[in-house]
């Protein structure tokens, strides 16, 4: 007998193409899970062909689950992470970053952020330094 239950369920839910002002190259989006009151979000992001977000940061931490394919991470200024499936990477709050698949390689990763996110083209990022930390 098999019984379903909405509290333990399968997610899936249908990936879209990820806003193009924050990515350089094709990616898909799908959320995956959002808690508002939280202000937590997670969601399985699809780089294509060495795909990666554009230069961001978060008001609160992240943590990367590379799932498949060939990955990267970078703090700004740092060296470029490579990642592999299996690896979780963890961002710290205000620190600029990117992250995405290596040149010419597919990868996909599970993200979970808390806190807003801010991208390099908005006023408060600011290039180069952490901001907004908690300390």
């Amino acid at each position: 007998m098999t019984e379903s239950s909405d509290n333990v369920r399968r997610v899936q839910n249908e990936a879209a193409p990820a806003p193009a002002e924050w990515f350089d190259g094709q990616v898909e989006m799908e959320s995956v899970l959002a808690n508002p009151e939280k202000d937590l979000r997670q969601a399985r992001v699809h780089f294509h062909d060495g795909a990666t977000t554009n230069w961001h940061l978060h008001l609160g931490d992240q943590i990367l689950y590379f799932v498949a394919g060939k990955g990267l991470a970078q703090e700004l200024g740092g060296k470029i992470i490579e990642c592999e499936p299996g690896d979780i990477i963890h961002v710290a709050d205000g620190i600029p970053h990117r992250h995405g698949a290596r040149p010419g390689e597919d990868a996909v990763h599970i993200a979970v952020t808390q806190g807003e996110t801010i991208w390099d083209n908005d006023p408060r990022y600011d290039h180069g330094r952490s901001v907004g930390r908690s300390e």
